[in-house]
């Protein structure tokens, strides 16, 4: 059999590299909803420590020392990874399970703003309202 142990090549992605400098940084905007009041700081705290608490790193969730590093910035939440541990989606996965526990999860939803962003936003309910008032 030929080695092909010794002739396997790693592949590195985008994410690997961008990990590695310390540059994978993901942020969730909470701009609109501190601004009307639904959320404050404490809540944005707590989406914090939700997140600290449940991520799972290997398998075991808390294993965050060193390679997550999850803090709050002005109405924003900002997850810094210094390896590719997990996919973007699973912060969405998570968000939606902590508005869920909240109680949030029928007026905000997460959307995806750019490759490294979030931002919660209001389900448009006064269009369909309208449109009920027309018919």
């Amino acid at each position: 059999m030929p080695k092909q142990a010794a002739d396997k090549k790693t592949f590195l992605d985008s994410r690997s590299k961008r990990a590695e400098s310390g540059k994978l940084i993901y942020k969730i905007d909470c701009s609109i909803q501190c601004a009307d009041g639904l959320m404050d700081t404490d809540l944005l705290e707590k989406y914090a420590q939700f997140l600290t608490e449940h991520i799972k790193v290997e398998g075991k969730t808390g294993q965050l020392a060193g390679k997550i590093e999850i803090k709050v910035e002005k109405e924003a939440v900002v997850i810094n990874k210094y390896k590719p541990l997990f996919a973007k989606r699973y912060i969405k996965f998570l968000t939606r399970k902590f508005l869920k526990q909240e109680k949030l999860k029928d007026y905000v939803r997460l959307v995806s703003t750019g490759k490294y962003d979030y931002q919660l936003r209001y389900y448009n309910i006064h269009l369909d309202e309208e449109a009920a008032e027309e018919a």
